[in-house]
């Protein structure tokens, strides 16, 4: 069984680049940080539109600075080619980036790549260890993608995943 990404609702979309003014106001009243100005292309060679061009080098800004929400929502826009090319390895990238700070939908993201292997080598045992983590924080689709991941493999990989999962959180109950 083969698992494809879903495309997010064009509502969403424009609720990210509505987000973009009110953290730009939020930035100008002192109670968070302005970007600096944008270096490289202009927003007309930009994939996407000046908005959404606009929303990534925000995104970017605050993702290099460790914001895991940031980083969540630019390896998405890498990997539904908003505002960049598509390229599903920079998504991986931010995505791991968020996951390992322990971001829900970042650590299902990922787990999506490495099921079907966009951007990663496919990998059915990651792809569990990092729905799993997904899933323990309460991620809804985590939950149902996990179960069917753990259809898909061996006793021995099932094994090889739950031992990761011990040692990423001993407290975990199985």
């Amino acid at each position: 069984m083969s698992i494809r990404p879903q495309k997010l609702p064009l509502s969403f979309l424009i609720l990210l680049i509505l987000l973009l003014p009110s953290a730009r106001a939020a930035a100008d009243r002192g109670t968070a940080h302005a970007a600096p100005a944008p270096a490289g292309p202009s927003a007309p060679q930009a994939q996407g539109g000046a908005e959404e061009y606009e929303a990534m080098l925000w995104y970017q800004w605050r993702a290099e600075q460790g914001h895991a929400d940031a980083q969540f929502y630019l390896g998405l826009m890498h990997a539904l080619g908003k505002g960049v090319p598509r390229d599903y390895e920079k998504a991986a990238m931010w995505y791991r980036k968020a996951a390992k700070q322990g971001y829900a939908d970042a650590r299902f993201e990922l787990g999506r790549l490495y099921a079907v292997g966009d951007g990663v080598p496919q990998d059915l045992v990651q792809a569990y260890i990092w729905t799993s983590l997904a899933a323990d924080q309460g991620h809804g689709k985590a939950m149902e993608i996990r179960e069917l991941i753990a259809l898909q493999l061996s006793p021995a990989q099932m094994e090889e995943a739950r031992k990761s999962l011990r040692k990423l959180l001993p407290e975990r109950q199985e």
